[in-house]
């Protein structure tokens, strides 16, 4: 079994919404943004010792490169998710996208199952008698254009 995503059906949804394709520049600079001041939030409440500007620059840009994709409420959400399952572990972004591929699955998992297609109705068997009544009347019909030649 593969995991290579480019052979998914087309019909199921990416684990990611793969929001940041969609964005102009100038709305993924927002978008990331925001997304970084709720990260820096969050990991303010942790112990964090000095670190330089640099640093902290890299470590948000990481946190933005792998949550761009998601909306910023979903950031939001999975970040006080995190908060409340792991209250003294400092979270990764790969924690993160854990838990909105996690809530992402079971949401596109519960969409699939409540969208299933009715089953198609049961054709009727056609008989032999009715095959033979169709093709008379398909006759009659055929013999009334013929005439009008």
């Amino acid at each position: 079994m593969t995991t290579d995503l480019t052979t998914l059906p087309q019909h199921l949804p990416r684990p990611t919404p793969e929001l940041a394709q969609s964005l102009s520049p100038p709305q993924l600079e927002e978008h990331r943004t925001k997304i970084a001041s709720e990260v820096r939030i969050v990991l303010s409440a942790y112990f964090q010792p000095h670190e330089t500007e640099e640093i902290k620059s890299g470590q948000l840009a990481w946190w933005c490169d792998s949550l761009e994709d998601w909306k910023r409420e979903q950031v939001v959400y999975a970040l006080r998710k995190w908060n409340e399952q792991n209250p003294r572990l400092r979270p990764t972004p790969g924690d993160i996208v854990k838990l909105l591929k996690d809530a992402r699955g079971k949401a596109e998992a519960e969409r699939m199952r409540l969208s299933k297609p009715a089953p198609e109705p049961q054709r009727a068997v056609v008989t032999d008698e009715e095959r033979e009544r169709r093709k008379r009347i398909v006759d009659e019909v055929m013999s009334g254009y013929r005439e009008k030649d």
